[in-house]
């Protein structure tokens, strides 16, 4: 009876402790680790990455799009 008052007591409290949820769809940015370049494109590409907010699936392909030489793309969700 004690195992089962203790098993009813742990699942309750388990149950408070809902994480939060993180929404997808907007305020994210993704950088890569590519080397610098020389070229317009390339610069302007790199500032727009690390300025503009979107959702997680855009902001990860256009990360992934102007690449280079990147071996790390990381997406951070911005407040």
């Amino acid at each position: 009876m004690k195992k089962l008052i203790v098993i009813f007591l742990l699942l309750g409290s388990s149950v408070g402790f809902t994480a939060s949820v993180t929404d997808l769809s907007a305020k994210w940015i993704c950088t890569t680790n590519a080397s610098t370049s020389d070229a317009a494109a390339d610069k302007a590409a790199d500032d727009k990455m690390a300025n503009t907010q979107g959702s997680a699936a855009q902001s990860f392909a256009f990360a992934a799009q102007n690449c280079r030489d990147c071996t790390k793309i990381t997406c951070e969700a911005k407040d």
